[in-house]
């Protein structure tokens, strides 16, 4: 029985070449698209999800108090970590990090090779699952000179696993001792522990005004979670300083397992730079739902076929009938065709994941891997055939083996004709959804457009932006003057762009106190260089000791919130100390398009350490010029060469999320079109060579061309008005409340529906012309010479 199943699809094929390519390709593509982004789903929602008892682990959150924002944030000092470990039940562990990932140079030979290091106690093991390969996991981390590190740096580094007892080289730190080894751990970890140090290296770990660590507890399996939460509190109003930095806040806590998707208050971008497109639910419910719109159009594409088609396997089905098959058999024979197909087209989309998965994963920031020896992989493959083989068989089968085989026999089986049957309203589906996808692709690349084009408030062409190195940072002045002294340099200024302003400072005037007011620590050149309009006062004078000591600029906005219409003379406090208002400039975009304008500050050096420098180079030998700073980069820092960015493309970078998740709908709503215009165009094959003596006897008539093109294209061309008018103010109400969430949004003018429309109108004159031509031109006498 299943050989004779087989026989018969194989013949099918062959019989059916145009039918077979349209929905191998249509259904393929669909297949793979859904792997890819079941892939990338799978990878972000299994984050930090291999650690045993996960559900048992939480960190400690502050929250600040209300005057201050109310926002939470994880950062504590170390000494509270012994105080809940002391005076809480129910736990089985507490454990401490220094906030985030650090960088260090490790040294190889005669290179120096920048690692990121974490600085934990030897509980965190206790916590988190990274298991040990060697040495003992009790005691690795408790002397202050060790060094736990990774398989993979063990390799890198000793060319050996087993690593233990070897001697790590930092540059700047001293010598360590290697007294673990841990087991290769997943990527889409929080926690990236290649090189972990011992906190025992650190000072003033009970100091509360130390607020620079993570802490994270697990607790029983059956504690009382509340009464954790409640204890935690209370300990921490009772033993924190009645001092500016904590009146008034508290400490929660918060579930590590939903840590990743918090991104402002759980470390994660700290701990792991890698991280994808960001850890947001949006895009992975953007993504699961066009792949599943995607399937969707590709499966319809097979039921409208099928369905179609059925009427040609009418008479096989009476001769099966009339000897002896059962409608149970002769749904099994046409369901285990559509599992067959559905298996080739499996096949083919593996080879097409293969191919694109290197592109995707750039794509989406992260390296994804189709790993065969899974099990789980396995299964989820050949599930996945399976569902896809029966949710597009079923129907026809059904259909088919309801045939009345006396009517079949005769040549009188027919399907519905209804405006109303499946295979319309599949058609009508189909359609709809690309015409809604269309509207998507074209808003979202209008945004992007309108982000690239944005007038930030400063002119950043031309202007490169680069960090200083540890030894440069301390006396920058040198370097700073061998560079302005090269031809090509048009100015030389220091300020933290692309990443923002930092140094949040209160300012307050008379009764009024603005808590967090962003400030930019710069100098004179600023402002010119960058060609920010200064409306009123003047710019900072390096000739005035005055200005060094208590000037400020500030922008509209914060003058704004000040309440002053002119305030250059204003004395203000800051932070305690009094600064005179020398000027007031525009409002600039300094976070970049996608942030609104905020109250900044511009300040002379305060902290008395440079961080980043931006210089203006020449358009002309811009390569030369380059080369020259790298070469005096070079004597300073003996480790790195010069990585700079321009100043442009590092505001691009900034769109990276938007610019990403757009490839993924322009990429999707591609494939949904093209696979929709493939149905139609299987459908209007069909149905020419259904009505050929129909076409050939209206020819004879006197019908022309344009008659029956227009014969083939009214039913289409209603159904195309008809999803239009349904998509189209569907995708501007959704797509509205969608960009509201941005700042600088475009308007949804009427041009979209146009454009949508025409395109769908377009391509569906083509498909349709382009097949039913074919019939146009042929001579009716061929056509009826057997009449």
């Amino acid at each position: 029985m299943l050989k004779n199943y087989i026989k018969t699809t194989l013949r099918g094929i062959r019989k059916n070449k145009l039918f077979t390519a349209i929905n191998l390709v249509g259904l393929s593509v669909a297949m793979s698209c859904f792997i890819l982004v079941t892939l990338y789903v799978r990878y972000e929602l299994t984050y930090d999800q291999f650690h045993k008892e996960v559900d048992n682990i939480y960190l400690v959150k502050l929250k600040s108090a209300e005057a201050y924002g109310g926002s939470y944030n994880q950062f504590l000092p170390a000494v509270f970590a012994d105080i809940i470990e002391e005076g809480t039940p129910g736990l089985e562990e507490v454990t401490t990090t220094l906030s985030g990932a650090g960088s260090m140079y490790v040294k190889h030979g005669e290179e120096y090779i920048s690692e990121k290091y974490y600085t934990i106690q030897n509980s965190f093991f206790n916590v988190f699952t990274f298991p040990f390969l060697y040495g003992n996991k009790e005691s690795a981390l408790t002397e202050p000179a060790s060094v736990v590190i990774s398989e993979e740096m063990a390799l890198k580094y000793f060319k050996k696993e087993n690593a233990v007892g070897e001697i790590l080289k930092v540059d700047g730190r001293g010598d360590f001792k290697v007294t673990g080894v841990l087991a290769s751990f997943p990527k889409n970890s929080q926690f990236q522990p290649h090189f972990s140090f011992s906190i025992n290296n650190m000072s003033d770990l009970d100091h509360w005004g130390y607020n620079t660590f993570f802490i994270y507890l697990k607790t029983l399996p059956n504690a009382n979670l509340t009464d954790i939460q409640d204890r935690i509190a209370a300990l921490y109003t009772a033993n924190a300083p009645k001092d500016a930095m904590y009146d008034g806040s508290g400490a929660e806590l918060g579930s590590f397992a939903d840590s990743y998707w918090q991104l402002s208050g759980s470390g994660a971008s700290l701990n792991n730079r890698d991280r994808g497109l960001g850890a947001d639910k949006d895009i992975i419910y953007l993504c699961s739902g066009l792949a599943v719109l995607l399937l969707f159009i590709a499966l319809a594409n097979y039921v409208n076929m099928a369905t179609s088609k059925a009427i040609e396997r009418s008479k096989e089905v009476g001769v099966r009938k009339v000897n002896g098959a059962s409608r149970k058999q002769l749904i099994g024979q046409f369901l285990s065709e559509t599992l067959v197909f559905s298996f080739l087209s499996l096949i083919v989309s593996i080879i097409l994941v293969e191919v694109f998965l290197p592109s995707v994963s750039n794509v989406v920031g992260i390296e994804l891997k189709l790993n065969y020896r899974e099990a789980s992989i396995l299964l989820f493959l050949v599930g996945y055939a399976l569902l896809c083989g029966v949710l597009g068989g079923i129907y026809p089968a059904i259909l088919l083996s309801r045939f009345n085989p006396v009517k079949a026999l005769k040549g009188r089986a027919q399907i519905s004709k209804s405006r109303f049957s499946l295979r319309n309203v599949l058609l009508f589906l189909q359609f709809t959804i690309s015409a809604f996808m269309i509207v998507v692709l074209l808003v979202a690349n209008s945004q992007i457009r309108h982000y690239l084009n944005f007038d930030l408030g400063f002119e950043k062409e031309r202007v490169v932006s680069f960090r200083l190195a540890e030894e440069m940072r301390e006396t920058p002045e040198i370097f700073v003057q061998r560079v302005k002294n090269l031809k090509g340099i048009e100015g030389v200024t220091m300020g933290p762009m692309p990443g923002g302003a930092f140094g949040f400072n209160t300012l307050t005037l008379n009764d009024l106190e603005l808590k967090y007011v962003p400030r930019v620590e710069t100098n004179e050149d600023f402002l010119p260089m960058l060609k920010i309009p200064l409306i009123a006062g003047r710019n900072f004078d390096p000739q005035l000791a005055s200005d060094q000591e208590n000037s400020i600029i500030i922008n509209e906005t914060l003058a704004q919130e000040l309440g002053l219409d002119n305030p250059v003379g204003t004395t203000v406090s800051f932070e305690g100390r009094p600064k005179t208002i020398i000027g007031l400039i525009k409002d600039f975009y300094i976070m970049g398009p996608r942030y609104q304008k905020r109250s900044l500050m511009l300040t002379p050096l305060i902290s008395g350490r440079v961080n980043n420098f931006l210089i203006k180079v020449n358009s002309q030998n811009m390569a030369t010029t380059l080369s020259q700073i790298d070469e005096i980069w070079d004597e300073y820092d003996y480790k790195n060469a010069l990585q700079y960015q321009f100043l442009d493309d590092a505001y691009a970078e900034k769109l990276g999320q938007i610019k990403a998740t757009t490839t993924i709908i322009n990429g999707i709503t591609i494939a949904i079109v093209v696979i929709s215009l493939f149905g139609l165009f299987s459908l209007v094959a069909y149905q020419t060579s259904r009505r050929m003596k129909e076409i050939g006897i209206r020819k004879v008539l006197g019908a022309n061309g344009g008659n029956i093109l227009l014969m083939f294209g009214k039913p289409y061309a209603w159904l195309i008005l008809i999803s239009s008018s349904a998509a189209i103010p569907l995708a501007y109400s959704l797509l509205g409340k969608a960009l509201d969430k941005y700042h600088n949004r475009i308007e949804l003018d009427f041009s979209y529906a146009l454009i949508t429309v025409l395109a769908i109108v377009i391509f569906s004159v083509l498909v349709i012309v382009s097949r039913a031509l074919l019939a146009v031109r042929t001579n009716p006498a061929e056509i009826l010479k057997y009449e």
